[in-house]
């Protein structure tokens, strides 16, 4: 545990704050060693102001000690754990203060914020980059179920296209999770850390692209060998770093005991699962994708702080973990969007196609604003902060979301493609393919699936939460009420196959529906005394 005093702190700022240059053409007098060398900076004309860049964060270790940065010890330091001393340590002036050569004082020269010993700053960072990642992988899984459920001549269902498009998301989505868990706690950007990033990205990578092969009569089963071995080595490699962990923090050996064991039974699951034939090898696949999140649920509740010994507890930082998986939604939603632009598949030119793609461009659209704006409430406790078994549901219906937006998706692009075949199964067209209007009305029927649970769990996202509004506070206060129409709307979503639409006309209804509810929740969750138009000279 680091040790923070302020008298440290105080002597920290007084070094920072010395780092402060006037700079002169006439004046060029010899400078400490530690300062900025303004002689090499001849292109500084008078009267300018420049900011120098200073790194406050320390960069003189290679290899840091392990820090269990969301533990803390009630006795030792109360509940503060050493994520929090971190960002106290680091009021925002020390982060603002920069080494400037300037001719006097200005405002602008102290705004400096990228070099940062912030964590979240850091985490924000590597976060980016692993975003990126998981754009390409959730972009190919989507495109391979896409083409198994809707493609000709695939020799299986839509139903089972949908299972083995769940048994290969669960895995890379928990992958997400778990680096996110690891950043999260033990993050220390060292040489170590950064090699163990990479290392969980490349096999993720070597995963996505070879998921699509995964169940490919062809291939015998050696892609799906090749993806539990790439799983059971990333499940091994973060083992290995918790073995680490607890190494240096005795407190945590129970609990990597505990983790060492699990993943050995489960291990031995997805082993089975290589040398079982079908159907008994999808039994254990979905066995161990089963009982491997109801662990890490069980390793994240107060119980599982009994796996700590000499009294340490686990304290999640909440809004880092509520951005995370924000951040995936966006990332769920920017893969539909980008299927709807790459290759062009609304053709040349503006036609029914492209009608087709800028509706479905717009209910992405809205349901992005449904995700956030909740259920309206001004003032609330969000489901994470409330009792342990609200955040497990809150993150399963993330989960179940996730995957249910990806199959809209890939229907959607599906349905931007075959637009014009209807789903009437009674109609007798010369050129119209019979598997093409069946594939069509598969599609349809999963994009209405998909995108009434999605609106489901997007509810139940909202309510987990606890409004605190007083009365009066809104134009509807009952949030009850202001959320109630997503139920007609999700029963609606579900009839729209029934009516023998073609994939625009679908589009357009499902745009239409969703759109009401948005106007209706935009309404409802104004505050009284709303108007139309705000004051010119309105007082923020």
């Amino acid at each position: 545990m680091d040790r923070y005093s302020p008298t440290s702190d105080t002597q920290e700022l007084q070094d920072l704050r010395s780092k402060t240059v006037t700079f002169d053409e006439h004046d060029l007098s010899q400078q400490p060693t530690s300062e900025p060398d303004t002689r090499s900076r001849q292109w500084v004309r008078r009267g300018t102001t420049h900011t120098v860049e200073s790194r406050v964060f320390h960069h003189a270790y290679i290899i840091k000690r392990p820090r269990a940065l969301q533990f803390y010890h009630p006795e030792v330091s109360g509940s503060t754990t050493p994520l929090e001393k971190s960002l106290a340590k680091e009021p925002s002036r020390l982060s603002r203060e920069s080494s400037n050569i300037s001719n006097g004082s200005s405002e602008d020269s102290q705004k400096e914020e990228r070099s940062t010993d912030n964590p979240l700053k850091q985490y924000q960072r590597v976060d980016l980059f692993i975003d990126l990642v998981w754009v390409g992988i959730i972009a190919n899984l989507s495109g391979s179920f896409g083409e198994q459920a809707f493609g000709e001549n695939t020799g299986i269902t839509s139903g089972e296209a949908t299972g083995e498009f769940i048994l290969l998301f669960i895995p890379i989505w928990r992958m997400w999770d778990y680096l996110r868990e690891y950043i999260g706690c033990y993050y220390k950007d060292d040489l170590t850390d950064r090699n163990f990033i990479i290392w969980i990205l490349l096999l993720c990578v070597l995963y996505g692209i070879n998921a699509p092969f995964a169940f490919t009569p062809a291939d015998e089963g050696n892609s799906l060998k090749l993806l539990i071995a790439i799983y059971l080595i990333a499940r091994l490699s973060f083992l290995l770093a918790h073995l680490l962990q607890a190494t240096f923090m005795p407190f945590l050996r129970r609990q990597f005991l505990f983790q060492l064991v699990s993943t050995v039974v489960i291990g031995g699951l997805w082993v089975a699962a290589i040398y079982v034939p079908y159907p008994g090898k999808f039994a254990l696949l979905i066995l161990a994708n089963g009982l491997e999140q109801p662990i890490s649920f069980y390793l994240a509740s107060p119980l599982g702080d009994r796996l700590l010994t000499g009294g340490w507890k686990r304290s999640v930082n909440v809004d880092r973990y509520v951005e995370r998986h924000e951040g995936f939604f966006i990332i769920i939603l920017g893969e539909g969007v980008f299927r709807l632009i790459e290759g062009s598949p609304s053709g040349l030119g503006i036609n029914t196609h492209t009608g087709t793609v800028l509706t479905a461009l717009l209910m992405y659209y809205i349901l992005h604003w449904i995700y956030f704006n909740g259920d309206q409430s001004k003032s609330f406790v969000h489901a994470v902060r409330r009792t342990w078994w609200k955040p497990f549901l809150w993150k399963f219906l993330h989960i179940v979301m996730f995957g249910a937006l990806l199959i809209l998706a890939a229907s959607v692009v599906f349905l931007v493609k075959n637009d014009s075949i209807s789903t009437d199964s009674k109609e007798t067209v010369a050129d119209q393919d019979a598997a093409v209007e069946k594939a069509t009305q598969n599609a349809i029927w999963a994009a209405s699936t998909a995108l009434a649970l999605a609106m489901f769990c997007m509810m139940c996202v909202a309510l987990l939460n606890r409004a605190l509004d007083k009365k009066h506070t809104l134009v509807i206060n009952s949030r009850w009420i202001r959320l109630l129409p997503r139920i007609p709307a999700i029963v609606l979503i579900m009839c729209l196959p029934l009516m023998h639409l073609t994939g625009s006309e679908w589009c357009g209804l499902a745009c239409i529906v969703v759109y009401v509810v948005f106007m209706w929740e935009t309404f409802a969750g104004l505050e009284k005394g709303w108007m139309w138009l705000e004051p010119k000279d309105e007082d923020k």
